[in-house]
């Protein structure tokens, strides 16, 4: 792995799985079956839209997670929790994933 932030891992070359770890559960999604992502415009929540499943992150800053997805350089998401936000200060400029959401596709709401 290349780049490494408390919050999420890069790699310097294209890989194949995004990996999703929570305290909760782990899964990875193969980035073949990405069909979307979305970055709300206060950049505090994350949509990746998959073949089988929809995944959500909130937290803060996260238009370098964004990025690092997009370009299918993103290995690594981890939930911090609110514990490193507030550790990491109101003015802090590194990505910070509070919570991560996967529900598979079909499941009711």
């Amino acid at each position: 792995m290349n780049k490494s932030n408390e919050s999420y891992q890069t790699s310097p070359n294209p890989i194949p799985f995004l990996r999703l770890e929570t305290p909760r559960e782990r899964l990875a999604l193969p980035y073949a079956t990405l069909l979307g992502i979305n970055l709300a415009t206060d950049e505090n929540s994350l949509q990746l839209d998959f073949a089988s499943h929809q995944v959500t992150a909130h937290g803060k800053q996260l238009y370098e997670v964004f990025c690092s997805i997009s370009s299918g350089m993103c290995a690594v998401l981890f939930a911090r929790g609110e514990l490193k936000e507030i550790e990491a200060g109101p003015d802090a400029k590194a990505p910070v994933i509070r919570d991560i959401r996967i529900k598979p596709r079909g499941e009711a709401a």
